[in-house]
This record gives structure tokens, C-alpha cells and sequence, in this order.
């Protein structure tokens, strides 16, 4: 550039964002929690013949801030980026939310789909500080499945278990539109989608959550580290050594309160259980032991060593306890008697009248 050549000056745009207000929808009850705010929504969404994903936004009190519809699909599906199901709760400046969507057949069953969308928004929700406190299904003649009442989801927010691309990561059979023209999928998209609804299946886990003392660790032969996890007996006269089986112990982690240890593992696989098996006796008399090994679908692994969950509450006995004052006052009266059976009693002197 030379001398005379005038300077030239380069702009980057400034973009505003801001929310916009849609149209309102009216209750006859104050709009002051959840389950008011669904009331509603879930009579606007059934209304709908296609299927529609929406986001209910909370503010810290768990009181509705306002709700977006974030997207309208097909008959059958409803496809939103997990960004988009995000963004009216990061520009609201809300503290949770409530996801919701249509079934327009009337089932609301959920579907595989729904799950898998479900845990990434969890996870997602996680980690931008929004958790996902539920996600409603709608059916029709006031049919709903709530995923957190059915515990088809893990809610608690605890710890974050999806990396950002797996959350993110999105199926090939995602429908495009050129020129207002639907794309349809081709046979390559369409394995490429089977291939991913199977790693899907086989990425379900389900989560077994176990107290300290329950776990050992150990090294094997290899030098790689496992964690050996004790199955309490749910039998409670079953005086037998406990079963017990093997984790990698990278998979094993403490809570958030670091009194406890969970571990997630596939939900449709299977670990193997040792139980110490009584087999008789030696000549001596002793019993004779032997580790029998049994391969437990891990949904059932989760009961059994979660069964203390499931175990009723003991009964209260109607016998009446003595409280602490009442042993007092006993103690006291106890001790007053001694004392005064132990005092010597005075002598006292009888005045005698005149003899006649």
C-alpha cells in the first residue's frame, strides 16, 4: 500500500438475539408450578396431528417461566438438535426444564428414539447447568407416560456420563430439505441408520449403586486393576458367604457425596457371579466350599444388589419404651426410699396421765 493509497477499514457485524413472544396460552388455575404449566401443555399438544417437541422452561423455584416449541415433525417423529431444545432456557435464564411431546396415534408409549433423545438432553442439560427435571409423553383421552415417574430415565443429575460428542452425535437419517424438496434416504443412509440404532442399543446401561465397604479392590496377574463387588444375601437367615463379582475399576466411581460407589454397566449384557456353594463335608468334618459361577442379566444383577431398597420397613412393637425421664423419676423414688428405710426413725415420748 502506498502513501497516497487511502487506508481501508474491515467491519465485523454485531448480531443481536433476542426472545420474541409468541401467543399465550390461558389457565384457570394459577400457573405457579409444574404441574399446572403441564396441565396445560398437555391439552395444547394433544391437539396437534403431527408429532411436536416442547420445552417448558422453570425458573429456580421450579415455577414456569414460559414454554417454546421447538420443533413440528411428522406423524411419527419429531427431529430437534439438542442445541435448539437448549436454547429458550439459556436465553430465559432458567433454572430447569420440563420436556414434553406428542404421540398422535394416542399410545404414549415411548420409543427407543425418545430414550436415547432423553439421556442426551439429561446430559446435555448437565453440562450447561439447566437440568432436565422430566419428559412427558402425550397420548390421547388424557393419556401420559412420565419418563421420570417410570424411571425410564436416570434424572438425579449426579454426575455426567455422555462426552460432548456423543451427546451431539445425531442419526444420518435425519431429513434434509433442498429447494423445497424433501430429500429422501438412500440405501447407504438408511444401514448407516440401523447400524447406529444398534450401537444405541448396545450404549444402554443401567446404573448399580453400592455402599464402600461392598467393594475391593485387587490386582490381577496382568496388573490391571479390578474391583470385586460383594451381593448381599436378601435372605436374611441365609448364613452363607456372600456372592460377589468383577468390575474393571475404572468403571467404579464414588457419588457426590463420597459415601457410596456406583458403576454403570450395558443393560442388556450379562456378568458373571460367584456364590460360595456348600458341598459337604472332608473327613474331619469340615465343609468343603466351592465357588459356583452363574451368568445374571445385569438388569437383574441391579436388583440384587440394590434389594436393600425394596426391603419393607420394620414394624414398630407396640411394647411402650421408658424414656430418659421416666428412668429418672424411677431412680429418684428408688433412691428415696432407700434412704429412708435406712434412717434411723426418732424415738418419741408419750406423756403418761395421772395415775388413779
Amino acid at each position: 500500500m502506498t502513501e497516497n493509497e487511502p487506508s481501508r477499514r474491515y467491519k465485523l457485524k454485531e448480531v443481536c438475539i433476542r426472545l420474541a413472544e409468541g401467543h399465550p396460552l390461558y389457565s384457570d388455575v394459577p400457573l405457579s408450578s409444574p404441574g399446572a404449566a403441564l396441565q396445560v401443555m398437555r391439552k395444547e399438544m394433544s391437539q396437534f396431528d403431527r408429532e411436536c417437541l416442547c420445552v417448558v422452561n422453570l425458573n429456580t423455584k421450579l415455577q414456569p417461566i414460559n414454554f417454546n416449541i421447538v420443533s413440528v415433525g411428522e406423524l411419527n417423529q419429531s427431529i430437534a438438535a439438542i442445541p435448539n431444545i437448549l436454547k429458550s432456557g439459556l436465553m430465559s435464564n432458567a433454572g430447569a426444564f420440563i420436556l414434553l411431546h406428542n404421540h398422535p396415534s394416542g399410545d404414549p408409549t415411548p420409543s427407543q428414539a425418545d430414550l436415547t433423545t432423553t439421556r442426551k438432553v439429561i446430559e446435555a442439560g448437565k453440562l450447561m447447568g439447566i437440568p432436565c427435571m422430566d419428559h412427558i409423553v402425550v397420548g390421547g383421552n388424557d393419556r401420559y407416560c412420565s419418563m421420570r415417574e417410570e424411571n425410564l430415565a436416570d434424572f438425579s443429575n449426579s454426575s455426567i456420563n455422555m462426552t460432548a460428542e456423543e451427546i451431539l452425535r445425531v442419526a444420518d437419517t435425519k431429513p434434509s430439505f433442498e429447494g423445497g424438496t424433501k430429500t429422501m434416504a438412500d440405501e447407504k443412509t438408511m444401514d448407516q441408520a440401523a447400524e447406529a440404532a444398534k450401537e444405541a442399543a448396545q450404549r444402554e446401561e443401567v446404573t448399580i449403586k453400592f455402599g464402600k465397604g461392598l467393594a475391593e479392590p485387587f490386582t490381577s496377574k496382568e496388573g490391571k486393576e479390578f474391583m470385586r463387588i460383594t451381593v448381599p444375601n436378601q435372605d436374611p437367615a441365609d448364613k452363607t458367604p456372600w456372592a460377589s463379582f468383577v468390575l474393571p475399576a475404572k468403571a467404579v466411581h464414588e457419588n457426590q457425596y463420597g459415601k457410596g460407589l456406583w458403576a454403570k454397566i450395558p443393560a442388556d449384557g450379562k456378568t458373571t457371579v460367584t456364590k460360595p456353594t456348600l458341598m459337604g463335608q472332608d473327613d474331619a468334618g469340615k465343609n468343603v466350599w466351592q465357588d459356583v459361577k452363574t451368568d445374571v442379566p445385569n438388569r437383574d444383577l441391579k436388583a440384587m444388589v440394590e434389594s436393600y431398597k425394596t426391603k419393607a420397613p420394620q414394624e414398630k412393637t407396640a411394647e411402650h419404651r421408658e424414656s430418659a425421664r421416666e428412668k429418672l423419676d424411677a431412680l429418684a423414688k428408688e433412691t428415696a426410699a432407700k434412704v429412708s428405710v435406712d434412717k434411723p426413725k426418732a424415738k418419741t415420748k408419750s406423756k403418761k396421765g395421772p395415775e388413779l
